[in-house]
């Protein structure tokens, strides 16, 4: 259950001074790196119109473990900052500073504050201290999921009408996976597709498509992923868009909302199955997953295809994205939080 904190850090207008640190410039900067601190650049369809995610996809474990749900997740602080410097004020309070050390709060930032006034390098820090907890978050609910599924086909064949079977029916249902549930096929493609997203190809992806957390879609629909829908109640008109075109960019309700659906659609999209089957591949080698193997996969996600996957690749390494060591949420006292940063009820 969330700790809902966002009202009292509404009231949070603590003023926080700018840092000391030496800023690093280097030497040698591409031409995609300057522009993503000006524009976002323009959504892409990572689904098919008949493949379009349902508006909300709860967390998996309370469905599948009909409501005797195992704890895989430290209660997730919810914050909503108006301004950067409250975000910042929260992270510093906490210890969190970028890149982490190991241990990440557990944090849900709902919305991003405006960041156009923080420099390059203060706004990269925060883009991703307020995303990373949300993708750990979702990447472990993913794997609690994917190794409860691997414990039930580790027993053997499953019997019809039985509780196990009823469960991997419904998850069947959720990834879009057909067959009979003893089939070999079938259970090679549930594994195949209830899996997590690197870490750092999640980051550099959410990174170029919102802009750095400041493109419209991002501001006024918690859209980190440049995702389409085709229902114009869920989404918001592009303002350049086609004549013909009937798409719309998709509304979330919030940031961690739009992790979710990112993950979901990574898992399902008929335009990521090499991706899935290299994924797999990764881990039947012992390979680890490398998201920077994992972006050859996104070919199809945006149209400029092998240019798209060479500059989120070029994003993991000028960021350091694919040096981050390992991490683990870890629970926030709210209460304290609260005290610290100087926010009353």
């Amino acid at each position: 259950m969330y700790q809902d904190i966002r009202s009292r850090l509404r009231n949070h207008r603590r003023t926080v001074a700018a840092g000391s640190g030496v800023a690093v410039v280097l030497a040698a900067v591409t031409t995609w790196t300057l522009l993503q601190g000006q524009t976002a650049p323009p959504p892409t369809s990572m689904l098919r119109e008949d493949e379009e995610l349902p508006e909300d996809i709860p967390e998996l474990p309370a469905d599948i473990t009909y409501d005797e749900r195992q704890d895989v997740l430290p209660p997730m602080v919810a914050l909503d900052a108006e301004t950067a410097a409250e975000l910042d004020a929260a992270f510093e309070t906490l210890g969190y500073s970028w890149p982490p050390a190991g241990e990440v709060p557990a944090v849900s930032v709902s919305a991003f504050p405006p960041l156009d006034d923080l420099s390059v390098d203060e706004r990269k820090a925060l883009f991703f201290r307020a995303l990373l907890p949300m993708v750990l978050a979702e990447n472990r609910i993913m794997r609690a999921t994917r190794e409860r599924v691997r414990m039930i086909f580790d027993q053997g064949e499953v019997a019809p009408e039985s509780r196990q079977a009823r469960l991997l029916e419904t998850l069947a249902d959720r990834f879009r996976v057909e067959g009979g549930i003893n089939s070999e096929a079938f259970r090679t493609e549930m594994l195949r597709r209830i899996d997590v997203v690197p870490v750092s190809m999640a980051l550099a992806q959410a990174a170029n498509e919102s802009g750095w957390g400041r493109s419209r879609f991002t501001r006024e629909a918690n859209n980190l992923f440049g995702i389409w829908t085709w229902r114009e109640e869920r989404g918001l008109k592009p303002e350049q868009r086609a004549a013909d075109a009937t798409h719309f960019v998709r509304i979330f309700r919030d940031l961690r909302a739009s992790v979710r659906n990112y993950i979901y659609t990574i898992n399902v999209g008929s335009a990521y199955d090499s991706l899935r089957r290299l994924r797999m591949r990764l881990r039947e080698n012992g390979d680890g997953l490398s998201g920077l193997r994992l972006a050859t996969g996104l070919v199809e996600y945006s149209e400029r295809g092998e240019a798209y996957v060479e500059e989120i690749q070029g994003m993991i390494r000028s960021n350091g994205l694919h040096e981050l060591g390992r991490l683990e949420l870890v629970a926030v006292d709210a209460e304290r939080l609260l005290e610290e940063t100087g926010v009353n009820d």
